[in-house]
């Protein structure tokens, strides 16, 4: 089903320039809210490795993500690649999974929120 999401995925709109153009934008440090179905947006503006309490190494790669209070899609940077990922949260905010985007809809909203930010950066 990933690869159905990604063979739909507007590459024209995301992309690794226009990501980039976004997170290393001055408007946004590091997190903004605007008006879009997913109006919340956060950036990790470097990647790096953490240490998790499980004792493990997990590396955080450049991202965009877009949230409400129920959902949140990431728009990954690994390699000049985009993965597209459904982050599951806890009650508390706490990430509990990293799972690919498998529906087309939802697809959608995230390219609707991309391209609304996206324009708000350029016309700034």
């Amino acid at each position: 089903m990933y690869k159905r999401v990604m063979k739909n995925l507007n590459q024209e709109l995301i992309n690794a320039h226009t990501l980039k153009e976004i997170i290393f934008s001055k408007q946004i440090i590091h997190s903004i809210t605007y008006h879009a179905p997913l109006p919340n947006v956060t950036v990790q503006k470097g990647s790096t490795w953490l240490l998790g309490d499980d004792e493990k190494d997990y590396y955080i790669p450049i991202s965009l993500s877009f949230s409400n209070e129920k959902i949140r899609f990431d728009i990954v940077l690994i390699d000049g690649e985009i993965d597209l990922r459904n982050i599951i949260v806890d009650k508390n905010k706490i990430i509990q999974k990293h799972n690919p985007i498998l529906l087309v809809k939802n697809l959608k909203v995230l390219e609707l929120c991309f391209e609304l930010l996206l324009d708000q950066v350029r016309s700034a």
